[in-house]
C-alpha cells in the first residue's frame, strides 16, 4: 500500500517550498479573517478528490482496514509534517505532533483548518460515511456517521 501511496503522489503531487506555503497561507488568513471556515469547506472538497485520485492506486477495504497507518503516511510523505492517527468505531482522532501550517497562524485550530477539511475528506470518502470534525489545540476529531 505504502508503495502506492508514493506512486501517488510522485504524479499527483507539487512540491513547494514550506516557507512559501507558510507566507501565502498566512496572508490568506490575515485577509479571510471570519470567513477562514471557507478553507475548511474547500479542503474538504479537496480531500474527496484525493480519495477519489488515490482509489486507483489502493485497494479500497486495504485502505479502510489500514487507515491508521494511511493517514499517518500520507500526511508525512506530503510533506505535512508528523500526525498520529486514533482510529475507533465512530471517530478518528489525529493529532498534529508537527506541522509548517501551525507557523501561519498562532491559534492551531484556525492554522489547521485547510488540514481539517481535507482530513474530513478524505476519511469520509475512504469510508464511505460522514464526517463532521471539531478541533481543539492540535487535536482534531472527526466522528462517523
Amino acid at each position: 500500500m505504502l508503495e502506492s501511496l508514493d506512486e501517488y503522489l510522485q504524479k499527483e503531487g507539487v512540491i513547494l517550498p514550506k516557507g512559501f506555503v507558510v507566507e501565502v497561507y498566512a496572508q490568506i488568513l490575515r485577509f479571510a479573517g471570519g470567513l477562514s471556515g471557507l478553507l475548511q469547506v474547500g479542503s474538504k472538497k479537496a480531500g474527496i478528490s484525493a480519495a477519489k485520485t488515490l482509489a486507483p492506486y489502493i485497494n479500497h477495504s486495504d485502505a479502510a482496514k489500514n487507515l491508521k497507518e494511511l493517514i499517518e503516511e500520507f500526511f508525512k510523505r506530503a510533506g505535512f509534517g508528523s500526525i498520529k492517527a486514533e482510529v475507533f468505531d465512530d471517530k478518528l482522532v489525529l493529532e498534529v505532533e508537527d506541522s509548517f501550517l501551525l507557523r501561519a497562524h498562532k491559534k492551531p485550530e484556525v492554522a489547521l483548518k485547510p488540514l481539517v477539511g481535507a482530513a474530513e475528506g478524505f476519511i469520509g470518502e475512504i469510508l464511505k460515511r460522514k464526517t463532521k470534525a471539531k478541533v481543539e489545540g492540535t487535536r482534531i476529531t472527526i466522528e462517523l456517521k
